[in-house]
């Protein structure tokens, strides 16, 4: 469960000055702090979603079937997903200049052909990000020279899975400074009934326990395991670390087919995707 990281530090693009524009939440001119004239972005809290990337100069389409998103939280971070891994880091915002810090990833293999070229590359440009345009309804990065490499539209919401009913799958595991995938070849799932249970694969045993629901608080209760042993590499470590995550739940937050168990404090700990 190793975490992918690339160092490259994106540089920095002059900004020119004397433009004012207001479009929705994205633009506010003129806000104390800012030279006379600037522009200044509010990216914190969008979601946007990739329609075209540059690759040998030319402009390449998503391939079919993939979905590479882009998230900007409220604390400086952004996370997503690659077309197959999730990947997180940092960004900083001055006008429109933009600097993408390092960036981490899960170490999924997806199999379809394309996918994790398309992705390798999907990262890659994300470094060489120097500059932002952004719009009501569509969002670019430009490099040095001043080439859109990438290209978002904002992503439309979807009605959320219910909590309750849904086959939920882990996606990714996450600490205090790292974010893993689930070992090759192992599937750990949680479904929480009606009856205020919850239950599913561990990564090899069976479990099952009660759950309390208010609101978007989740507490979990004293969990029940079968005694199986796998005797694959590290899968009853990850088995262990995944109950005992599971039991710090204090609540949960879902996205269209995405949902995260978080903690009191509101750090993601598990992050799990909805199975047909």
């Amino acid at each position: 469960m190793k975490v992918w990281k690339n160092t490259e530090k994106a540089s920095i693009l002059p900004v020119l000055a004397g433009l004012m524009v207001s479009i929705s939440f994205i633009f506010v001119a003129g806000c104390t702090g800012n030279p006379p004239g600037s522009v200044e972005l509010h990216l914190d809290g969008t979601k946007w979603t990739l329609t075209e990337y540059v690759h040998d100069g030319l402009p390449r389409q998503i391939l079919p079937g993939t979905t590479v998103t882009l998230f900007f939280t409220d604390e400086g971070s952004i996370g997503g997903s690659a077309g197959c891994n999730s990947y997180f880091g940092s960004y900083e915002l001055e006008g429109t200049r933009i600097s993408i810090g390092s960036i981490g990833q899960t170490l999924m293999a997806c199999m379809e052909p394309g996918v994790m070229e398309q992705e390798y590359l999907y990262l890659s440009l994300l470094s060489d990000v120097v500059s932002v345009t952004a719009g009501s309804d569509t969002l670019s990065f430009q490099d040095s020279r001043g080439t859109t490499i990438l290209s978002f539209d904002r992503m439309v919401p979807h009605e959320p899975e219910p909590l309750v009913g849904t086959n939920w799958t882990l996606a990714s595991l996450h600490t205090e400074d790292a974010v893993s995938s689930v070992i090759s070849g192992t599937t750990i799932t949680a479904v929480f009934d009606d009856e205020g249970r919850v239950a599913g694969s561990a990564g090899c045993n069976r479990y099952f326990g009660p759950y309390t629901l208010e609101g978007d608080s989740l507490s979990i209760g004293e969990l029940g395991t079968t005694r199986m042993y796998c005797p694959g590499p590290g899968i009853m470590e990850q088995e262990a670390g995944y109950l005992d995550t599971l039991s710090k739940a204090a609540g949960f937050m879902i996205e269209g087919s995405r949902m995260s168990l978080v903690n009191a404090n509101g750090r993601t700990l598990l992050t799990f995707t909805a199975e047909s």
